[in-house]
């Protein structure tokens, strides 16, 4: 089975495309052998792609916990706990995506998810591109990938 990494964010909202810049820079990069390299605009797209996979990461913007382009890797477990926020422009967040996935698929949902969360100011409408301290934290956050690919949490 497949190591997925998702990308989560609209590009058009500043560095709410975070999640997606990590998922351009590790195709560009060259991800390797068994990783399926996925994005979504939103969590609710999550739902598919959340089964079929040994491991899913997840790569998303958050609020708060640290500066703008700090990292974080979490457990879906530990949000609910945190002081970080994922970024949710529709409504539904990355944790109520989880829950409800294992409430509709509890027997092919993957057990094994981490998030790879960059914290961001909060998006202010419309605008193409990331903020430099989202710019900066996009290696480390793709380094961060690629420690969970790896197994090293």
């Amino acid at each position: 089975m497949v190591v997925r990494v998702i990308g989560i964010g609209q590009r058009a909202a500043g560095d709410d495309g975070v999640g997606p810049a990590v998922i351009d820079a590790l195709r560009v990069e060259g991800a390797g052998e068994g990783i399926d390299l996925c994005e979504v605009n939103e969590p609710s797209a999550l739902l598919p792609l959340l089964s079929g996979a040994r491991r899913v990461i997840l790569v998303d913007a958050a609020l708060g916990g640290g500066g703008p382009g700090t990292i974080h890797v979490l457990a879906p477990e530990s949000l609910a706990a945190q002081e970080i926020t994922p970024i949710s422009t529709h409504g539904i967040s990355v944790g109520q995506a989880l829950g409800l996935a294992r409430v509709l698929a509890p027997d092919e949902v993957c057990p094994d998810i981490h998030i790879v969360a960059v914290s961001v100011e909060r998006p202010a409408g419309l605008a193409y591109g990331l903020s430099a301290e989202a710019l900066a934290a996009v290696p480390r956050a793709t380094e961060a990938v690629r420690n969970l690919v790896a197994g090293v949490s």
